[in-house]
């Protein structure tokens, strides 16, 4: 008899451990299936079907518009721009998480080594906000490391810190689109950031002037009021300090400003990488 029960309590245990193997090997494929495919080094895996611009954070929205333009500019020209948003840079500095990824997933051409990766890592309450824009060997005349680092602090930043990251990945694309494409070069765009930050300085100096001004016209006014009540009573003669002279002529400086050229093209889809790879060009930052 206690035989018996010795094996009835043993399949019973057996049956159990069963039924629990079965519900974490069930939870561990429904969670698995919400992650983004992963490569033996960690980082995700190349996107099938292939895609320019890959959410993987879930912050950019609809990017359809975004991934319109990258396949026009890859179907033209052959260069190929790709953006990744990441929740977690896996421990490695942002330049070589866009490295590595740029490598692994052969963007650009393997001939001419002409892509460039566009690394988004919002913030958390945890963890800054890191961007990182890398840069192919072929596409480094185009976009220098001066220039990728200017695009992420002075056109993708400034969105991300209001929390529109759909606004600051367009705002790279949409200069490093006509970059690419050879519509202007890298010293046009950065006199184009140079001319805006003059007009800045412009507008500054104007409204610390109005300030001054108004500061002059209320508090000088009310002086003269004062003396112009003492002279009519025999205390005098009103006075005034003369005029006030400003000197120092303001720079000014014309600038025009131009968005990135981008078009919607119908059907085809983005073919896939080429192979291409990169040996460490780029810039980026945090916020």
């Amino acid at each position: 008899m206690k035989s018996m029960t010795d094996r009835l309590v043993a399949l019973w245990l057996a049956a159990l451990l069963l039924v629990m193997a079965t519900t974490v090997t069930a939870c561990g494929s429904e969670e698995s299936g919400n992650l983004p495919a992963r490569t033996t080094s960690g980082l995700p895996a190349r996107p099938d079907p292939p895609r320019l611009v890959n959410d993987l954070a879930d912050v950019l929205g609809d990017t359809d518009a975004m991934e319109d333009t990258l396949e026009a500019l890859a179907r033209d020209t052959g260069n190929q721009i790709v953006v990744v948003t990441v929740t977690d840079l896996l421990g490695l500095d942002p330049w070589d998480y866009a490295l590595q990824l740029g490598r692994e997933w052969g963007v650009g051409q393997k001939d001419k080594n002409n892509g460039v990766v566009v690394l988004i890592k919002p913030k958390t309450s945890r963890s800054k906000g890191r961007a990182y824009i890398a840069v192919g060997y072929g596409l480094e005349g185009a976009i220098p490391d001066a220039v990728a680092t200017r695009i992420v602090n002075s056109e993708m930043i400034p969105h991300f810190k209001r929390d529109d990251y759909h606004g600051g990945a367009q705002a790279a694309i949409d200069v490093l689109v006509p970059l690419a494409r050879g519509e202007y070069g890298p010293d046009a765009y950065t006199g184009r950031l140079s001319a805006e930050e003059d007009d800045d300085d412009v507008i500054l100096a104007v409204a610390i002037f109005l300030m001054i001004f108004g500061f002059v016209m209320v508090f000088g006014g009310a002086a003269m009021i004062s003396d112009d009540d003492d002279f009519r009573s025999g205390g005098g003669s009103a006075t005034w300090g003369g005029p006030i002279i400003f000197g120092g002529g303001g720079r000014s400086s014309s600038s025009s400003s131009w968005s990135g050229g981008s078009s919607s093209w119908g059907g085809g889809g983005f073919g896939g990488f080429g192979g291409g790879s990169f040996g460490g060009g780029g810039g980026g930052g945090s916020w």
